[in-house]
């Protein structure tokens, strides 16, 4: 409930503050005296746009303050979600804007900002009015008001719809993510399938190009190597006179002389092993010498084999190991490409599972919809009746879209013919000012059973209506004021007198400046307020009469 209203430098109201109670309230006064810049200063509180040129000649600034109070249901899902303390129960809204276009909100001394202000006072503020109604002739929230009407088990179902409405979106994007990945890798197939099948013919090995520049070395030299390991035999044992013949003779000498000391004795030994080693150098120099083959084919082969792997150096590593270390990555590519193939045949199987579980719900949801429906239709047709508008039909038209949502399958939309005759269109399409405005009345007396808006604000709800059409006008908002705040603008004596608090608006001039005054009305006041809208400036006392008996009713 809006439980005060404080207002500064707003056009031509300088301070204002008001104090309202529950039911039905009315706000009335002469045309222009300020009454919808009463209803601008709620609009700023709900996050409507301001503007500079809305702050009163020669002030600096504007301001709007609303204290409201809330349940604990509204405390625990508005407020708490955005982090903000609400003691008591209570919800102190505060705008302002400056001249220079800078503007502020707090609510319940904590800055936020304007989306976050329309989203808290969205579900506690609703403006009803001949042009300001688009939540009700929007046809995206219709599908909303109807489902307020499911009760527990459409809550259970809107619930699973969303669980599964969420976990199709996300298999769906990994299904596309793989796809998408497949697609680039597809292209790349071929070229990958490629490479490793040369990779695999040449099918190089860890260290094979040092022991086949070992073997290249080996095989270009082979002549000069074997030609030196000869001219090497030939000095140490082959040759007229060659190391060991001279050794063996040196030896014999010394072997003479062991007699003589034990020192020539050492030498024959160390002679010996000279000896021994010098004929085993022979031996091994002979076996190299046959293992050296001079074989132009086998050099050929290495020439060729260096030559591929200094080609797969240059394409695809530095090194042999670089080249493995490629191999291995792009058959690790082909092989992701045959499992994400798996993995999207999985994700396909399970897409289609939840589709089917989803598509059972929808339709299940979709006949609760349609039942749920034709107790509506009824209801505002009564309701229409009521308001003097017995000919209209209503129909809540539910399609099925097709589509996939996180409320199921279903366009919900409320089409309404006024006259006898007439097709049933859109509600948006409704041109006559009266039509609307007890249209909107009957929608709003359904709907606020179950939308749980506690503040409806009507802005000259009987526009365009008059006789006994206003009487029933007047009766159903203070029907809504039974179980809602109901904050009426109006120029009707009967609407005003249905109220239970009233508000006289009044526009003064001092000084050469123009201001707004707001008054509450006691008893006396409402018989004196009434019968000035009833008569104007003539007032008679059978009008007062009149206006007493109105307020009695």
């Amino acid at each position: 409930m809006l439980r005060e209203l404080k207002i500064e430098n707003l056009a031509i109201i300088d301070k204002l503050d008001l104090e309202f109670d529950d039911g039905f309230i009315v706000l009335t006064g002469e045309t222009g005296a300020g009454k919808s810049i009463i209803l601008s200063g709620i609009n700023l509180l709900i996050g409507e746009k301001a503007t500079i040129d809305m702050i009163r000649t020669g002030e600096k600034s504007l301001s709007a303050q609303g204290v409201f109070e809330i349940s604990d249901e509204q405390r625990e899902e508005i407020l708490t979600s955005f982090g903000i303390d609400a003691e008591d129960n209570e919800v102190i809204v505060r705008r302002t804007l400056d001249t220079k276009g800078r503007g502020k909100v707090y609510v319940n001394g904590v800055r936020v900002s304007l989306t976050n202000l329309k989203q808290i006072m969205g579900t506690l503020v609703d403006i009803v009015g001949q042009h300001s109604h688009q939540m009700l002739l929007n046809k995206h929230n219709h599908i909303r008001l109807l489902d307020k009407f499911l009760g527990e088990k459409g809550r259970d179902l809107l619930a699973k719809i969303s669980i599964l409405y969420t976990k199709h979106k996300d298999i769906s994007s990994k299904i596309e993510e793989i796809e998408k990945n497949r697609n680039d890798a597809i292209e790349k197939k071929e070229f990958y399938e490629f490479q490793l099948a040369e990779l695999e013919k040449v099918n190089p090995k860890s260290g094979e190009d040092d022991s086949l520049e070992e073997e290249y070395k080996r095989l270009f030299n082979a002549g000069k190597i074997k030609e030196k390991i000869q001219n090497s035999i030939l000095c140490l044992r082959d040759g007229e006179i060659n190391a060991v013949h001279l050794l063996y003779n040196s030896r014999k000498n010394i072997e003479s002389l062991a007699k003589y000391g034990d020192e020539f004795t050492e030498l024959l030994d160390k002679m010996d092993k000279i000896y021994y080693e010098l004929e085993d150098c022979v031996d091994i120099m002979q076996t190299l010498g046959e293992d050296i083959d001079i074989d132009g084919k086998r050099l050929q082969e290495v020439v060729e084999r260096i030559d591929v792997l200094n080609k797969l150096k240059i394409k695809y590593g530095a090194t042999i190991d670089g080249i493995l270390e490629f191999k291995e990555s792009i058959a690790q590519k082909i092989k992701l490409l045959e499992e994400d193939s798996f993995d999207l045949q999985n994700l396909i199987k399970e897409k289609k599972e939840v589709e089917e579980e989803y598509f059972k719900i929808a339709k299940e949801l979709r006949e609760l919809r349609k039942k749920k429906a034709i107790g509506i239709e009824k209801s505002l047709k009564d309701e229409l009746k009521f308001l003097k508008m017995a000919d209209a039909k209503v129909h809540i038209l539910i399609e099925d879209t097709k589509e996939i949502g996180i409320k199921g399958m279903d366009l919900v939309e409320i089409f309404i013919s006024t006259n006898l005759g007439q097709e049933l269109k859109p509600l948006a399409k409704i041109a006559s000012g009266g039509e609307v405005s007890r249209i909107m009345l009957a929608l709003k007396v359904i709907f606020s059973r179950v939308d749980n808006i506690p503040i409806l604000i009507f802005d000259e709800i009987d526009t365009g209506v008059g006789g006994e059409t206003v009487r029933k006008i007047a009766d159903k908002l203070r029907e809504i004021g039974e179980h809602a705040q109901v904050v009426s603008i109006t120029h009707s004596p009967a609407i005003a007198a249905r109220a239970h608090q009233q508000f006289f608006i009044e526009k003064l001039t001092k000084n050469n400046t123009t201001s707004t005054t707001v008054k509450k009305l006691d008893h006396k006041g409402r018989i004196e307020e009434i019968a000035r809208m009833l008569a104007g400036e003539n007032v008679t006392e059978a009008v007062f009469e009149h206006a007493q008996e109105l307020l009695e009713e």
